[in-house]
């Protein structure tokens, strides 16, 4: 059964366990070559022992229903806990009309063209900035990397429209949160990369706590594939010497009951992958051909998994009743929040959802997971 929100509790993680990401680095860099690398054998030694989010600890409400730059859903999000910001993103909405635009643009072809609104928050949600990134993707995932006090944000970039009308990346991007700009994905000033060639719905998310860079991506089979890259030399464009490599897996759910959440994010610390499937509140799906609700007001089919890197092996996965008095909730991304950056070692889970009240714009909220459990 999912579990309600209850108090949380803070458990402790010594300091030598985990490695201190580097705030530092280049401000730009070259994509390099791009590399065909093979993916690492099931099993990798290079990813130490870490600890891991309990998925079965209660869920404490962080930010609930704050407003985002447009009114559209929230897709994704990443912490920059140097600075103390959170970054979202959502597709832009229908009417606007930027500067450089002769007339207001749909929310049907801003989705097409794969155009973005990135917001910027403080850790209470109150917004402090915003910018605009045209022909980008979705906004499935964003990976945000700390540099003194700028926050360079990793997305997908270079477009492509899908079968259902939304668009992916074929690439990855890393530029630098600009507030009240516009940036175009053809932008000469812009840093693309190719982690892998032929690749598409290319995402990225940030490990703050061992500075790594999570790729998510396919390569048109069908499945969707992680590959896990030091941070630093991610910056540089090397992409030929992946840490771990593995095959998303499928989680087990009560199919009867919750039908097939779809995925809504994705976040890794350490060793351990953390997945989010989800539907908003009344989606249905058609169960030996009967139409069923399969994700009821109050109740939901959001599930929290962990998946060991080093294995593929799905180490849990636990359905959550996170925010469940919302009047719309629908799962949207997963982040990781440290809250002392001198003990990178003490993390959290934000768990992001969709939300609104009858008759007004789509909010967002943030609900989070603390207890550790030590290797």
């Amino acid at each position: 059964m999912s579990e309600p929100p209850r108090p949380s509790r803070r458990s402790i993680l010594a300091r030598g366990g985990a490695a201190v990401l580097a705030a530092g680095g280049a401000l730009t860099a070259g994509t390099g070559p791009a590399a065909a690398a093979a993916d690492p054998s099931p099993g990798s030694a290079l990813l130490v022992p870490s600890a891991r989010i309990d998925l079965n600890d209660g869920s404490d409400s962080w930010i609930r229903e704050k407003a985002l730059q447009n009114s559209t859903v929230l897709q994704s999000f990443g912490y920059d806990s140097a600075n103390g910001r959170i970054y979202l993103a959502q597709v832009m909405q229908g009417g606007i009309r930027l500067a450089d635009e002769p007339a207001a643009v749909s929310g049907a072809e801003r989705s097409r063209h794969g155009d973005l609104a990135i917001t910027q928050w403080d850790l209470a949600g109150n917004r402090l900035g915003s910018m605009y990134l045209r022909g980008f993707g979705h906004g499935v995932s964003i990976g945000v990397e700390p540099v003194g006090p700028t926050a360079y944000l990793w997305t997908e970039v270079d477009a492509v429209e899908q079968a259902d009308h939304t668009s992916r990346g074929t690439r990855l991007a890393r530029f630098p949160f600009a507030d009240g700009t516009v940036l175009d994905s053809t932008s000469p000033a812009l840093v693309k990369h190719t982690p892998v060639p032929g690749s598409t719905v290319n995402t990225a998310s940030v490990d703050p706590v061992y500075g790594r860079l999570v790729h998510r991506y396919s390569l048109g089979t069908g499945l969707m594939h992680y590959r896990v890259h030091d941070l630093a030399l991610a910056r540089l464009g090397v992409w030929d010497r992946p840490l771990a490599g593995i095959d998303e897996p499928q989680i087990t759910v009560d199919a009867a009951t919750y039908g097939h959440p779809a995925f809504q994010g994705y976040a890794a610390v350490g060793r351990y992958l953390y997945l989010l499937h989800g539907n908003a509140y009344g989606s249905t799906e058609t169960v030996d051909g009967t139409e069923v609700v399969i994700s009821r007001p109050g109740i939901g089919n959001t599930f929290l998994s962990s998946v060991d890197l080093t294995t593929g092996a799905v180490v849990e996965t636990r359905p959550t009743k996170a925010a469940y008095t919302l009047d719309y909730r629908e799962p949207e991304g997963l982040g990781i929040h440290v809250p002392d950056p001198a003990q990178p070692g003490v993390f959290r889970l934000g768990l992001g959802f969709a939300s609104n009240q009858p008759g007004t714009d789509h909010r967002a909220t943030i609900y989070g997971k603390d207890l550790l459990v030590q290797p």
